[in-house]
């Protein structure tokens, strides 16, 4: 593994300009050397304007380059499955853009072939490689506000798109648990772990798929109420609550304050700017582990994916059984 990691980029969508963006600004260390569509006009279009130097018209094409040493998955949800298992069977490293799968099973299969393969694998949930988000696991972990004993967490935004965008559509995965309910229950993940009990409810859109979700995660002497939705805006705020005190993460996806308070103190705060979209931080954990030699991250390992994974499944379930 040379010290700056060849990248490729499966797909052309609005996540690739992201996280191609971002690696843009990693020129000592990332080099976007090729890109992977499935027409060749679009990987050109999407390479000629980003500078990179390969444009493939299939997501094979790519997975076969020998130069890649790991590929970011960036299509729709529906499609994680496929192409995870094409780049890991072509023995490329892969970061796949959250949710990893569609289900728990399909995410089950992904982690055993990597497993198995001894190829590095993580899903792209960056919020967990967040400074301020690593320093509250930090704080809780070291007793900061005593025992937890409730986490809340939300995402709320309201999107006007037509009913075939892929947020709306069933085929493609679409929903508000999927694309935006996974940050918060990632979140409650890192701090109680995964619950004993999801009880769910919420609201279908037009076309069957979830709008605005609400869940609440139990644990042995601990709860979670975690909501997303796609016809609402919030703060989309996380908040800890432990015996001797609180912290709150203000829009806890792209946080750059992180607020401790604690009984009988003043609030304490950490400061925390993030460089372009964010997602430098997640693809430079990548890199450090290729580097190292690792198969999974540490700070997004593959059995905390699986546990949220599981959630998932349990809250969709719920909501769907309701409606």
């Amino acid at each position: 593994m040379t010290d700056r990691i060849r990248w490729g980029i499966l797909a052309t969508g609005g996540i690739a300009t992201t996280i191609t963006e971002d690696l843009l600004l990693l020129p000592d260390e990332a080099e976007v050397l090729a890109v992977g569509s499935r027409t060749l006009e679009r990987a050109q279009d999407f390479a000629t304007k980003h500078g990179i130097e390969r444009a493939y018209g299939s997501y094979a094409e790519l997975a076969a380059d020998a130069d890649i040493d790991v590929i970011y998955v960036a299509t729709p949800h529906n499609d994680h499955l496929a192409s995870t298992e094409l780049c890991l069977r072509a023995g490329k490293a892969v970061l796949c853009e959250k949710p990893l799968t569609v289900t728990a099973a399909e995410a089950e299969r992904l982690v055993t072939l990597a497993r198995e393969q001894g190829t590095f694998l993580m899903e792209a949930y960056w919020t967990r490689t967040h400074p301020l988000v690593r320093k509250l696991a930090e704080l809780v972990a070291n007793g900061a506000i005593g025992e937890v004993r409730h986490v809340s967490a939300e995402l709320a935004f309201c999107f006007d798109v037509d009913d075939d965008h892929r947020l709306l559509n069933p085929d493609l995965a679409g929903g508000a648990i999927l694309d935006l309910g996974v940050y918060p229950v990632h979140i409650a993940n890192l701090v109680l772990g995964e619950p004993q009990r999801v009880i769910g409810t919420g609201r279908l859109a037009g076309t069957g798929v979830d709008a605005d979700a609400t869940a609440l995660l139990v644990h042995e002497n601990a709860t979670a109420v975690v909501h997303c939705s796609m016809e609402a805006s919030g703060p989309s705020d996380l908040h800890v609550l432990g015996t001797t005190g609180r912290l709150h993460l203000p829009h806890f996806l792209k946080s750059e304050k992180l607020i401790m308070h604690r009984d009988g103190a003043d609030p304490e705060e950490f400061v925390q700017h993030l460089p372009g979209h964010g997602y430098t931080l997640q693809a430079q954990e990548v890199m450090r582990c290729l580097r190292a030699g690792l198969t999974e991250s540490p700070l997004v390992p593959l059995d905390t994916t699986l546990e949220t994974m599981r959630t998932l499944d349990a809250w969709r379930a719920a909501l769907n059984d309701g409606n």
